[in-house]
């Protein structure tokens, strides 16, 4: 599912991956992969008590909390289609 935007940033977002135990696309956390060679993650927001702990953020910069889950998927995934290395079962 590729995602084009409308307001000025050229690029296209493919989606790659996502929390395997996300419910149905709510609130799930998610890797897309675009086509200038970079990663978007859909993330849930975490407060400024998080931001204070994290060294130089940018103004345009962000940050959101993923679990070990998706992360793992993301691994797994990203392993097998460019190395062609299995690690083992990889939900989508």
């Amino acid at each position: 599912m590729r995602q084009h935007s409308s307001d000025g940033d050229d690029l296209t977002a493919t989606f790659f991956c996502t929390d395997p135990n996300s419910q149905g696309g709510v609130e799930c956390e998610t890797f897309y992969e675009t086509d200038r060679g970079s990663w978007i993650v859909q993330l849930k927001k975490r407060g400024p008590k998080v931001r204070d702990q994290l060294v130089a953020l940018a103004d345009d910069e962000t940050f959101g909390e993923m679990s070990g889950r998706t992360m793992d998927v993301f691994v797994r995934k990203y392993v097998r289609e460019r190395y062609g290395i299995d690690l083992g079962i990889t939900p989508t």
